[in-house]
């Protein structure tokens, strides 16, 4: 894609802007307040350009969105140090995909809106773990193989760790951490979270909960007709 050189318009204004700078500006709004709060108009008031540089700078509200989550997820994979047992792929999975969805809310309103995105975004963990345990979210089925479960077996048990992560967050950043603060006292006396509500806890119990669900049916997997 190129970039005009910068120059300034009659206005006073400049024509041009780099596409580092659109992304930076784009994420902080995503973020903030969603991403259709992610417009031409918002992000020329906030860089101080016209409406048209953004647009000449990244080719359309769809290549910008697409832009965005490709280089938010991009600068996680290329951190990732993956291990070589079964677990600890499994757990580091899942610990990434959770800190960048909650870090950067809008990946998961994006997952929710892969068509908004482009191709790809339908599936944001399958890009988190690009190059690890094999490549993509085939490495992860491909090291749930490893401990003796079959290709079906694996495929659901990815599911699974996917749901529970995304749905965890999800929960968190819809509810808040006051969630429980909120309600009246004698709703939070009786709720059987009283005394017990960390999310950073559940997270963890949760996810140990599910690989220890994997290594279970690895070791006696029930027929799939009785599940």
């Amino acid at each position: 894609m190129v970039v005009e050189n910068a120059s300034t318009s009659k206005n006073g204004r400049p024509r041009a802007v780099t596409l580092d700078a659109v992304l930076d500006a784009a994420t902080e709004l995503a973020d903030d307040r969603g991403l259709d709060a992610v417009t031409f108009r918002a992000l020329a008031d906030r860089l101080g350009v016209s409406p048209m540089a953004i647009h000449r700078t990244t080719g359309g509200i769809d290549a910008l969105q697409h832009a965005l989550v490709s280089r938010i997820v991009g600068e996680v994979t290329r951190s990732v140090d993956w291990p070589d047992d079964w677990r600890g792929i499994v757990r580091l999975f899942a610990d990434t995909l959770h800190d960048l969805l909650m870090r950067h809310p809008v990946i998961l309103e994006a997952h929710r809106r892969a068509s908004l995105v482009g191709p790809g975004a339908d599936d944001v963990a399958y890009r988190v773990v690009a190059g690890g345990g094999g490549g993509g979210r085939d490495g992860v089925v491909a090291a749930l193989r490893s401990p003796g479960l079959d290709e079906e077996a694996a495929a659901y048990a990815y599911g699974t760790l996917h749901d529970f992560v995304t749905g965890h967050v999800a929960i968190r950043l819809g509810r808040g951490d006051l969630e429980l603060i909120q309600v009246p006292p004698e709703r939070r006396a009786a709720s059987v979270f009283a005394d017990y509500h960390d999310y950073d806890r559940r997270f963890s119990f949760g996810l140990d909960f599910v690989i220890g669900g994997i290594a279970a049916a690895a070791v006696t997997p029930a027929p799939h007709e009785e599940q």
